[in-house]
């Protein structure tokens, strides 16, 4: 695939061993106690540099389970054969903590949040990652309640203002005429 470099070595073997935490994605996990004789799939990981080939890829959908994609210091591993459930990990040192589980289908949709998502979740620490802080971290503060009455009270006077100037403007284009 155009923009991905398929990931061998230690980092797969690494992938692969945290699959194994995943019963929807370790060797005789969920989909494989259903039906023994269900074909094991292998674990491939492929890395991306661009996020629109992240959410091109993310969003295509029918990735077979065990199919991910690794960006920065994320990963998203497909836990549903054909499906679009993406079960996320963040690196945290030598490890690797799973703390998300996506459908991309419609996120992908939208470029500039899905960009602003993965910016999040790879900005966040792992602890954020952990306890769903990621997801917030840009996030707008509303403006407290005492600014915006005072905000509400400005804006009033200034249209007072101009609803008292106006009778005058409109009388003295009147008198020119």
């Amino acid at each position: 695939m155009d923009g991905f470099e398929r990931i061998t070595g230690r980092e797969h073997d690494e992938l692969v061993e945290k699959c194994q935490e995943n019963g929807w994605l370790k060797v005789g996990g969920f989909d494989w106690q259903d039906d023994p004789f269900l074909e094991e799939c292998p674990y491939e990981f492929s890395r991306t540099d661009s996020v629109d080939r992240l959410r091109e890829a993310l969003g295509s959908g029918n990735w077979a389970i065990r199919q991910g994609f690794c960006y920065r210091d994320l990963a998203f591993i497909q836990q549903v054969n054909g499906g679009d459930e993406w079960w996320t990990l963040k690196r945290d040192g030598d490890a690797w903590i799973g703390f998300e589980s996506w459908s991309f289908g419609a996120i992908a949709q939208e470029p500039e949040r899905f960009e602003q998502a993965m910016r999040d979740m790879c900005e966040a620490t792992p602890e954020q990652c952990r306890s769903g802080e990621w997801a917030h971290l840009h996030e707008k503060a509303p403006e407290p309640l005492a600014q915006r009455a005072a905000s509400a009270r400005e804006a009033s006077r200034a249209h007072a203002g101009q609803e008292a100037r106006a009778p005058m403007a409109r009388e003295r284009a009147v008198g020119a005429e």
